[in-house]
């Protein structure tokens, strides 16, 4: 099966005009994040893969905001979710982002390109264990565009990211 699927992929690529650059790092750490689906760059395999330190090497955003599930404000310091989507080469429409519960919620890669949603790995300046909604957490800027605060993008707010599938 894997073999078919490996040729499969290759005469996609062959007849496609593109290339499968897997020329991005591979993570030395453990694996915080694997981005797959529609994606054209990879570090392995179909996937690209995260550690805290790749995922840091990445142009980070702040964004200091309130929302429901903590009392007052707080920083929060990740990767804006475009700038994720293009460093995995995303060729689709959605980020169907899955938490380590398999709780899942689709954004619009459409949605990104207007709103600063960041992937968060900090929160107050610490990283987020995993009983605190780490270590990764999708937030919007609430404070910041108080019409996002409703049930569509409350849902969106995925905590405990474990993978990003591009569809």
């Amino acid at each position: 099966m894997r073999l078919l699927l490996a040729a499969v992929l290759c005469l996609q690529v062959l007849f496609s005009g593109e290339s499968l650059a897997c020329h991005l790092p591979m993570p030395k750490g453990p694996v915080i994040l694997t981005v797959d689906g529609q994606i054209s760059h990879c570090s392995e395999g179909l996937v690209v893969q995260f550690d805290i330190a790749l995922l840091e090497q990445l142009p980070r955003q702040t964004v200091t905001t309130e929302n429901p599930w903590q009392e007052g404000a707080a920083t929060y310091e990740g990767v804006l979710l475009r700038d994720l989507a293009a460093h995995a080469g995303a060729r689709g429409r959605v980020l169907s982002i899955a938490a380590l519960n398999d709780y899942s919620a689709d954004i619009d890669i459409a949605d990104t390109q207007t709103i600063d949603v960041i992937l968060a790995y900090r929160r107050d300046g610490q990283y987020m264990p995993v009983r605190e909604k780490g270590p990764l957490f999708v937030i919007f800027p609430f404070s910041d565009q108080p019409s996002l605060g409703n049930d569509k993008r409350f849902a969106q707010s995925v905590w405990q990211v474990s993978r990003i599938t591009v569809k």
